[in-house]
């Protein structure tokens, strides 16, 4: 704390205290701002996109909610009806919602992937095996049947038919989206190889000659990471956000 007076009727200035930050947190609040940035640029180009999405997730989650909670046929038309009407009212609050609040959970959620802690769990120890005196028993062959076997195909209901229709949509619009963004994306993953590098070497390595050699390696190897990582994400990501997006509208 520094004390400081001016003149002596002036009260006592208390300067604020601002705590050293380690290199990994400085990086780590340089880096969030950088990816915060980048997903709030990438959202304001892609808002058409982004609407399409929720459509998508509105007409499923809508019709899941009311197949549950009301049971009467005519007034789950009425309530249909109603909910049609309501989506040009939906569709531009949740989409105020998403620009506001999805690039900081985004960005949380993906540091928080890179951000490897040093404290480590130890996994519990198995149970000790049963002693050599239980006597196991052989399971008898059982002889194969050259039985044809008719395939039973179940019918779905209209909510699982829309659901598997909307989770193409969602995923062809995920894919084309990472086609135009994919120098944003690309980007991302370098903040992120960054941030995850520097904090894996400095709990790994202790010895700085050390740790100054594996940090060049490091940065010599990132464009082979960058396609690397670019190519798992484009070809794994879309799947996993649209089911993750449907679960969030299954009720």
């Amino acid at each position: 704390m520094v004390l400081s007076r001016n003149e002596p009727k002036q009260p006592v200035q208390v300067a604020k205290y601002v705590p050293k930050l380690s290199e990994v947190k400085r990086l780590q609040i340089e880096q969030k701002r950088n990816i915060m940035l980048l997903v709030e640029n990438l959202m304001e180009r892609e808002a058409a996109t982004f609407k399409m999405i929720i459509d998508c997730l509105y007409d499923v989650g809508s019709l899941n909610l009311i197949n549950k909670k009301v049971p009467l046929g005519f007034l789950k038309s009425l309530v249909r009806f109603i909910a049609g009407l309501a989506k040009t009212v939906f569709r531009p609050i949740a989409f105020y919602w998403v620009v506001n609040n999805t690039p900081e959970l985004i960005t949380n959620w993906l540091i928080n992937k890179v951000m490897i802690s040093s404290n480590t769990q130890k996994k519990p120890l198995k149970a000790a095996k049963k002693s050599s005196k239980t006597k196991i028993k052989k399971k008898k062959k059982i002889p194969k049947k050259s039985a044809t076997v008719v395939k039973y195909f179940p019918k779905l209901s209209e909510a699982e038919k829309l659901e598997i229709e909307q989770k193409k949509n969602v995923m062809l619009l995920v894919e084309n989206l990472m086609e135009r963004e994919e120098a944003t994306l690309k980007m991302i993953i370098d903040c992120l190889y960054d941030l995850g590098s520097v904090n894996l070497i400095n709990q790994k390595v202790g010895v700085r000659p050390l740790n100054r050699v594996m940090r060049l390696i490091a940065r010599l190897s990132k464009p082979s990471f960058r396609a690397i990582a670019f190519y798992w994400v484009k070809r794994n990501t879309p799947e996993l956000i649209t089911d993750w997006l449907l679960k969030k509208v299954r009720f």
